[in-house]
């Protein structure tokens, strides 16, 4: 299924769910995870992210507005790639937004078309490296599908 809003376009495989969305003065926020992620949340997922089912994954695409010192391409947002693939040692339990049982996470800070955005992604553990493996292909194969526009004045 295709989605697309606010210069943001995403693929997401059969099975998982998104949505794209601008919250009251803030940039575009890209929300997407193998359940259903909730309508009414912020702009990392709070609500989202609690309710992750084990073996579940969960991704928000955030847009920074610049000014008041953001600058694109320049201090936290002076890379210039979102990472892809992920890194599987990246992910780590102090990543995250709000502690929970079984849950890790990764960020990073990057600017795409001239826009900086950051990448929060969680990922529910399960026991099997297998399906740790599973869990990490489809959000790559997720965030390759990611494309970015630049913001027209």
């Amino acid at each position: 299924m295709r989605i697309e809003a606010h210069g943001i376009a995403v693929e997401l495989p059969s099975g998982w769910s998104g949505r794209i969305f601008r919250l009251a003065g803030g940039g575009a926020t890209l929300h997407a995870g193998t359940f259903a992620p909730a309508l009414d949340d912020s702009s990392f997922g709070d609500r989202s992210t609690g309710a992750i089912p084990i073996g579940g994954s969960f991704l928000a695409l955030v847009e920074y507005l610049p000014g008041a010192g953001l600058e694109p391409g320049t201090g936290l947002f002076a890379s210039r790639r979102m990472p892809r693939p992920l890194d599987p040692a990246s992910f780590s339990t102090r990543k995250l937004a709000h502690a929970r049982p079984a849950q890790s996470a990764t960020q990073h800070f990057f600017t795409a078309s001239g826009r900086p955005f950051s990448l929060y992604v969680v990922i529910a553990a399960t026991r099997s490296g297998a399906a740790r493996r599973a869990q990490l292909d489809a959000l790559n194969r997720v965030l390759r599908s990611v494309r970015i526009a630049p913001i027209r004045a």
